[in-house]
């Protein structure tokens, strides 16, 4: 039996027919739950598009059947050895379609959480670490696109799910292959790599300079020591561990809001602000 790769056009059409089908269990459950109550279908809302995803494909892909889409462009599923995948690995597929992303911050969360509490890691670790995950967290609707964008130029993978899993799709009849607009996508997906990468290089180049004006800035001001919180003349001088200097009274009640140096973000304990006794 011959078999051909999946072309992005193939792929779209398969999974907008199965969207298609999981929308319209979803619209049932909408009804039924109305029915029951109002305040069941409160709480059981948000899970309806969970459960609908979940029952849609365990009765079609883990009972080792085509899904609606797969059967409408005649696809089917395939590991990277062109075998169809074990029960085990479409298990793990569908918990990640399903569940990826609130596993995934989850994760997140408790992982700044386990830092902060950490006694074995330094105040300079803990906050390259933390701030790390905040880009990661800030990042993650870019990160899908590129996810797209490859997409677009491979066409192997629709979703982040099967690129992880391992599973694309290929075609069981040469006829039904769609090879419509090929070129078109693939010069999308490098196009909107290309702005992705472009608007993430301008976003760190103008930070950077906003950090060196800003520095700039502060740099001047303590030539007048003057403090940067309070714009006024510094009083009750006092120093962070990182060397900042403010006020004492300033930078108590900045730390009273957000236990982290107003200038360069690391973290600070009341504790450790140090008096400067002969500045002037």
């Amino acid at each position: 039996m011959n078999v051909l790769e999946s072309k992005v056009a193939d792929i779209l059409r398969l999974t907008q027919r199965d969207e298609l089908f999981v929308r319209d269990i979803e619209e049932q459950m909408h009804s039924f739950l109305k029915l029951i109550g109002t305040r069941t279908y409160h709480k059981m809302n948000k899970l309806i598009p969970v459960i609908a995803n979940l029952w849609y494909y365990f009765m079609t892909t883990l009972g080792n059947l085509q899904t609606l889409g797969e059967e409408y462009t005649g696809t089917i599923r395939v590991n990277n050895n062109g075998k169809i995948p074990p029960k085990m690995m479409q298990t793990l597929w569908l918990v990640l379609y399903v569940g990826g992303e609130p596993l995934l911050d989850r994760l997140l969360n408790y992982s700044k959480i386990h830092i902060n509490g950490s006694s074995s890691l330094t105040m300079k670790a803990k906050s390259l670490f933390i701030s790390c995950i905040d880009v990661f967290k800030d990042e993650k609707p870019n990160l899908k696109r590129i996810h797209t964008a490859l997409f677009y130029m491979d066409g192997r993978y629709y979703n982040i799910s099967n690129r992880l899993a391992g599973i694309r799709y290929v075609l069981l009849r040469e006829w039904l292959q769609n090879n419509s607009f090929i070129r078109s996508f693939s010069f999308l997906g490098h196009i909107t790599l290309f702005y992705i990468l472009f608007n993430l290089v301008s976003r760190i180049t103008f930070k950077k300079a906003e950090e060196k004006q800003g520095s700039e800035m502060i740099l001047s001001n303590i030539s007048r020591k003057s403090c940067v919180l309070c714009a006024d003349n510094i009083k009750s001088a006092c120093s962070t561990p990182c060397g900042h200097i403010f006020c004492w009274d300033c930078i108590h009640d900045s730390l009273s809001y957000q236990k982290t140096c107003p200038i360069c973000r690391e973290n600070v304990q009341p504790s450790r602000i140090i008096f400067l006794q002969n500045f002037a």
